[in-house]
């Protein structure tokens, strides 16, 4: 879906990017990351033409988007950042309803729409869609925010740390809730981050940029089991391998068991909260609950295990199988 070849964004006689060719995977989540100055927001902001390439190829489906009018390749990709960025003077179904409001979509469908795309990011329509942006905390706000760029159901899906200015509770909360999107819908996303935990929790892959280049790309167990360089291991650092446990649900980690005594766990909660809730209940085991079905408990030696073997959420029929009985 987007490729990048050899590209490059050069100020006087500073590379802010130089020589990066990149392939974006369909329908996956890939989170640019790096320390501050890498060049990842500049790589984001080069794929949608808000920053122009002094050389190289952006690729959208096989097309240069050199050749695209920018309004009309920006219509056609979500964009999400970190201060929303909504209309103040205007209600939160008219902000969400701009993009198909400029493609001349029909009122009743695009108000149709909206309502949709409130509950699916977990904000009750008839609630919300007539609140202005003033009225609303910083976790519906940006729920907000990513309704509007996914109203014109756009195929790829740009986000510049779109939860950085989140407290941590909220932060977490619309996390969560845009994996469970993203997990319907499929998008092609590309997630900047500075943010490790964040990264490694949201990212299905991974590009670790260094100096406006690509230090190592691959998948978070890619670069927590198997680091390319000294920058890669040094940056992710030295609990990189419990980092990663929190971009894996707890459900992969099920084993027979009973619930009696023990505390209540969901099964979509991430497996490093899951091990802080334990902590915090003093209990060495959790039952572990998809709404009311027991599915099993899991306890800490299985997921000390799994934080020194390494696991990746497509580990999960080896883990079942493995912990099983």
């Amino acid at each position: 879906m987007i490729t990048l070849n050899r590209l490059e964004k050069k100020y006087a006689d500073t590379y802010a990017v130089r020589d990066l060719s990149l392939n974006f995977p369909d329908a996956a989540i890939t989170a640019l990351l790096g320390p501050s100055g890498c060049g990842k927001t500049t790589t984001l902001r080069m794929i949608n033409r808000l920053i122009e390439p002094t050389s190289g190829q952006v690729l959208l489906d096989g097309q240069d988007t050199a050749r695209l009018k920018p309004e009309v390749l920006r219509r056609g990709i979500g964009y999400v950042i970190q201060q929303i960025g909504l209309f103040p003077h205007l209600s939160v179904a008219q902000n969400v309803a701009t993009v198909p409001d400029l493609l001349g979509r029909g009122k009743a469908q695009t108000a149709k729409r909206v309502d949709e795309l409130l509950s699916l990011v977990g904000l009750e329509p008839a609630v919300y869609r007539g609140k202005r942006p003033l009225e609303l905390s910083g976790g519906q706000a940006q729920r907000v925010g990513v309704a509007r760029a996914l109203a014109a159901d756009p195929p790829v899906l740009l986000m510049d740390e779109p939860f950085g200015a989140l407290d941590p509770i909220a932060r977490d909360e619309v996390q969560e809730r845009f994996l469970k999107i993203q997990r319907e819908l499929k998008k092609t996303v590309v997630l900047v981050s500075h943010d490790i935990d964040e990264a490694l929790r949201m990212g299905d892959y991974v590009a670790l940029m260094q100096a406006g280049q690509l230090a190592q790309f691959g998948t978070p167990d890619d670069l927590v089991r198997r680091p390319a360089s000294d920058f890669v291991r040094q940056f992710l650092g030295d609990d990189a391998n419990l980092r990663q446990l929190a971009g894996v649900e707890v459900r992969h980690f099920v084993r027979a068991g009973t619930a009696e005594g023990l505390p209540r766990i969901e099964a979509d909660t991430n497996t490093r909260t899951a091990l802080a809730l334990m902590l915090r209940a003093g209990s060495e085991q959790a039952a572990i609950w998809d709404g009311e079905r027991l599915l099993g408990v899991v306890g800490f030696s299985d997921l000390a295990r799994a934080e020194a073997a390494g696991v990746a959420p497509g580990d999960s029929d080896v883990l079942l199988s493995g912990h099983a009985g």
